[in-house]
């Protein structure tokens, strides 16, 4: 699972020097995908790891999966549409809301920035720059950390 790490600059120049010399690729840097977020933060420009989007999916899709495989089981026991059994309710409800909640998870802005970024949001329109870079594993996220922290960052972490 990819570790986002994030270091807000309170310095724009900064930031932006910093996200140049970690983007170029070849020998003379590490060719990062570096995002600079600036003036506000907009959770669809972040990477997915610094968002809670895949745990509300899950949550969205497991209330709907419920609701609607209960509401199956009523429909087929019941006999409320004809030829319909508490067996093929279940199906029916339990693929209806699979489908639901993985649409409404997408639709309905489930697409929040995770908690330490949201604390450092209130400082973006204050001109701070914040940046964002995905890392594959723990070891190479925290030694990009160390490095931002060498460069002046004025806070770091992963996320």
């Amino acid at each position: 699972m990819p570790h986002v790490v994030y270091a807000l600059f309170d310095d724009p120049e900064a930031g932006d020097r910093v996200r140049a010399e970690l983007s170029r690729g070849g020998k003379d840097g590490p060719g990062l995908d570096v995002r600079p977020h600036e003036r506000h933060l907009d959770a669809n420009q972040l990477p997915e790891g610094a968002t809670t989007f895949g745990r509300n999916m899950v949550v969205t899709t497991a209330i709907a999966c419920v609701f609607f495989t209960v509401t199956g089981l009523v429909v087929g026991a019941y006999d409320l549409v004809l030829g319909v059994g508490p067996f093929m309710g279940v199906v029916i409800g339990l693929i209806t809301g699979l489908v639901i909640g993985v649409f409404t998870a997408m639709q309905a802005g489930t697409r929040v920035a995770k908690p330490p970024l949201l604390a450092l949001a209130p400082r973006l329109p204050q001109g701070a720059v914040l940046l964002t870079i995905e890392i594959d594993t723990r070891r190479e996220a925290e030694r990009i950390v160390e490095q931002l922290d060498e460069r002046g960052a004025a806070t770091t972490g992963i996320c």
